[in-house]
């Protein structure tokens, strides 16, 4: 892990974006075991699934954002060319075609006091 300028712990991440499915429940189903497919990519070091339930305007096209942190750039191209990467890549493009969003980023983050 790197600093960044401001002093933050420095990773990069794999971004997807899921968006409102039709079936939540099928889509529920599926992706327990999509999950444990991504859990095998080497190289993960944080796993972050967050349930998406609005926005400050209203309902949100999308359902569900997953969030793959690794230590640096080599490790996430690392962990795309692995076996774990392709099983998991083709069970998502099967299952949701046209479906997903997906993006890579620099991750800084900094502790802060708790409010009080």
């Amino acid at each position: 892990m790197s600093r960044s300028a401001v002093g933050g712990v420095c990773m990069v991440k794999l971004i997807t974006l899921y968006r409102a499915p039709v079936d939540p429940e099928a889509f529920e189903r599926w992706y327990v075991q999509h999950l444990a497919r991504i859990e095998r990519i080497p190289y993960l070091r944080r796993l972050e699934v967050s349930r998406i339930w609005g926005t400050p305007a209203g309902a949100s096209p999308f359902h569900l954002m997953v969030e793959m942190y690794f230590e640096n750039r080599t490790a996430l191209e690392a962990a795309l060319r692995s076996p774990e990467a392709a099983e998991a890549s083709a069970d998502l493009a099967q299952a949701m075609a046209g479906q997903v969003l997906v993006m890579f980023a620099d991750a800084f983050e900094e502790e802060r006091p708790a409010a009080g």
